[in-house]
């Protein structure tokens, strides 16, 4: 009898579910996460750093990196690559080597476009200057024209 009425009082808590759940939830304080300024929305130097750079804000984000780089918040390793990845981002398709645009169905018109400026286009689905394949292609041979000089 004992074991019926445990089994039943289980069958109810399950079937009601448990009654002090909402208390247990604590409150966060409120931490702006939902603007859109990397100020605003990033807690770390580096996150701020990188949040620029995301957004395209390259001449902030490499005055940030020296000034953290001198003041010591980031690490002399983490500031090259944040470096390396602003160059990057910054090589226009015209910098290309020759024999590289002379490849078959490469988009000679986005020469003044940056790798960034590409890549904002394929996330806007924007093929008004070339196809999404001419786009993909070029962000591959600007992040690696090595390779492809190796192949050539």
């Amino acid at each position: 009898m004992k074991t019926c009425l445990m089994l039943l009082m289980g069958a109810i808590l399950l079937a009601s579910g448990c009654s002090h759940e909402s208390s247990a939830v604590r409150q966060e304080p409120d931490t702006h996460l939902a603007t859109g300024t990397a100020d605003e929305s990033c807690n770390t130097v580096p996150a701020r750093i990188w949040a620029l750079i995301n957004n395209g804000q390259f001449a902030e984000a490499q005055a940030l990196i020296a000034e953290a780089k001198a003041s010591g918040l980031i690490a002399a390793p983490m500031a090259a690559r944040m470096l390396d990845r602003i160059s990057l981002l910054n090589t226009r398709v015209g910098q290309l080597p020759a024999t590289l645009q002379r490849a078959r169905d490469f988009p000679s018109q986005l020469k003044d476009y940056t790798l960034f400026e590409v890549k904002q286009m394929l996330e806007r689905e924007d093929f008004s200057l070339a196809t999404k394949a001419q786009l993909n292609s070029v962000v591959k041979i600007l992040q690696n024209p090595k390779r492809l000089m190796e192949k050539l």
